[in-house]
């Protein structure tokens, strides 16, 4: 190999390598910043209803969330087979023979199996709060109907 082919395979070499190191570089300042401008998991709200109990006494605020708790694996059960229903509802329009009525049929059991989980929760919660003084049902009460404070989450724009 003459010298002139060493030297060119060399500059060619530091090229790429610079390139790939700048790449790099670029990649982590980028990921740095989106993850900085993205809430961090820690710092999400808990669901409506569980803040909710709040500002009840410690020991009725406890309890409240016991009772969320107690009744949760039931329901995740019941919403994640919805949504499994739900997905595979959406999958089937797209095979033959497509059966319109058939796949409405299905999103309507799939309605009401979502809706009776959801009344499962507003039933214990009715239950919770009926063991509740006045003062802190009125507590539950503002929990459970006030929107917290504090910027919304921006809207993202609908992609075509």
């Amino acid at each position: 190999m003459s010298r002139k082919t060493l030297m060119i395979a060399l500059f060619a070499s530091l090229a790429v390598n610079l390139f790939l190191v700048g790449a790099v570089a670029g990649g982590l300042v980028v990921g740095q910043k989106v993850r900085a401008e993205r809430p961090h998991m820690a710092q999400r709200q808990n669901p409506p209803l569980w803040r909710a109990g709040d500002a009840l006494p410690p020991d009725r605020a406890q309890a409240y969330r016991s009772a969320l708790r107690d009744q949760s694996p039931e329901v995740r059960e019941a919403m994640r087979a919805a949504r499994a229903a739900r997905m595979e509802a959406w999958r089937s329009i797209g095979r033959e023979p497509f059966d319109p009525a058939a796949a409405k049929r299905r999103l309507a059991a799939i309605r009401a199996q979502e809706a009776d989980a959801r009344g499962q929760i507003e039933d214990d919660m009715i239950d919770f709060a009926a063991g509740l003084s006045p003062e802190d049902r009125k507590v539950l009460a503002r929990g459970l109907t006030e929107r917290p404070r504090g910027p919304r989450p921006p809207m993202e724009a609908p992609q075509r």
